[in-house]
């Protein structure tokens, strides 16, 4: 065999080497690191995975971008999608997930960048059904008629009219507390207790109101969510 089959041969055995490589290290699970680990910036740059609760959710242009919470630490993660609008992530307040992505300094706060595949929930044995105010706000007509929770933050309180609005203040809904909620004492409906930044709960039936071409959430009752718990 002369020199340029054997350099061949060589060559086509590096390079088989080298994709057994690649198929190898594509299977590795990235190394699990703790919420708190990660958000004082030890692995900085570095594809991890780690796990929390979600306590918050937001849609922006260029994605969805999520909170979790575990151990006393909060984190953010940033979903990229092309179509954030159009498409929504099958995630409610409460649920656990487990992610992966990159982490990420970003105006001065470690974050994950994470992709929808890369995100699974630990608890889907049971799931939460508590929504948040940017889910509803994408699509409201698929909630209308519907007994909802939807977890947000109180904004504009008035007298029996109060606007739920989410994290970053993009969107909220109008939350009206009927006459014959007000008559039920043991539901302890007192909006006068609401405060603006207040995070809660409120359980409803969603409307759409013709007249003013607005959907709204008819209150059944709200708690509040503890703060350092949220």
């Amino acid at each position: 065999m002369d020199n340029i089959g054997k350099a061949v041969i060589i060559f086509s055995l590096l390079g088989v080497g080298i994709l057994y490589g690649i198929s190898l290290t594509s299977f590795v699970e990235p190394p699990y690191v703790p919420l708190e680990e990660v958000a004082v910036g030890t692995y900085e740059g570095v594809f991890i995975r780690t796990k929390g609760v979600i306590t918050d959710f937001s849609v922006t242009e260029y994605g969805n971008l999520l909170t979790i919470r575990g151990n006393k630490t909060e984190l953010l993660i940033f979903v990229d999608s092309t179509n954030a609008r159009d498409g929504q992530l099958n995630l409610n307040y409460g649920d656990e997930i487990e992610v992966q992505g990159r982490v990420q300094l970003y105006k001065g706060r470690y974050e994950i960048i994470a992709t929808e595949n890369t995100i699974k929930k630990s608890n889907a044995e049971n799931e939460s059904t508590i929504s948040f105010v940017s889910q509803i706000a994408m699509h409201p007509e698929e909630y209308e008629g519907r007994r909802i929770s939807v977890v947000g933050y109180a904004e504009d309180v008035y007298k029996h009219v109060f606007y739920l609005g989410d994290e970053k203040g993009k969107c909220r809904m109008r939350v009206k507390v009927e006459a014959e909620a007000r008559a039920r004492t043991e539901d302890s409906i007192l909006i006068s207790e609401l405060q603006k930044g207040d995070k809660i709960i409120a359980e409803g039936l969603l409307s759409y109101d013709p007249e003013n071409m607005r959907y709204e959430l008819n209150l059944i009752h709200f708690f509040f969510l503890r703060k350092g718990f949220s």
